[in-house]
C-alpha cells in the first residue's frame, strides 16, 4: 500500500555543484561561505530563461545570464540552416 499518488513524471531540474575558482572568475563575494553553498540552475523570470548561480542558504543570486529562449525545451527544428 502506498501513502498517496505517484506523482506524473516529468522534467526536473539538476543543481550542479560550482567551484571556489568558478565563483572567483565571476567576481562573486562569498562574504564568509563555503564554494559548497553555491549552485548552478536554470529559472524563468519575467525577462525569460537564465542561468543563475544561488546561494542556496541565502537564496541570493550571485550570478545571472541570459539561457535560450525557450528554456530545456528543444525544438526539432533547432540548429536547421536553411538557405
Amino acid at each position: 500500500m502506498t501513502d498517496g499518488p505517484t506523482p506524473a513524471p516529468g522534467l526536473s531540474v539538476e543543481r550542479e555543484d560550482v567551484s571556489e575558482e568558478e565563483l572567483r572568475e565571476l567576481g562573486v563575494d562569498t562574504s564568509g561561505a563555503a564554494a559548497s553553498d553555491f549552485k548552478r540552475y536554470p529559472v524563468l523570470s519575467e525577462g525569460g530563461w537564465y542561468i543563475v548561480i544561488k546561494n542556496q542558504k541565502t537564496m541570493e543570486t550571485v550570478h545571472k545570464e541570459k539561457w535560450t529562449l525557450l528554456g530545456p525545451v528543444k525544438l526539432v527544428t533547432d540548429g536547421l540552416h536553411i538557405a
